[in-house]
């Protein structure tokens, strides 16, 4: 039985509890600061659908507009 504090979203589960879940560990991981290393960033659901999920220059939801070309590539053609 399961009471789940807020919306049931999988990739709410931080790092340390992941592998425990799946039955990889006996116990959770630490997730005390002293046993975290400095590249290690703090762990954030997936966003998508959210209003803090990621949008590109030129989204609809960021202006709208993109940035005009530079010309610095070549488009690619199936012809050659």
């Amino acid at each position: 039985w399961v009471v789940y504090k807020g919306v049931a979203e999988g990739s709410k589960v931080p790092a340390e509890w992941h592998a425990w879940l799946h039955y990889t560990v006996d116990a959770p991981l630490s997730d005390k600061a002293e046993d975290r290393y400095d590249w290690q960033k703090d762990h954030l659901p997936n966003l998508t659908g959210t209003k803090y999920a990621y949008r590109p220059k030129g989204h609809e939801y960021s202006g709208g507009k993109r940035p005009e070309a530079t010309g610095d590539y070549q488009a690619w053609s199936p012809e050659g």
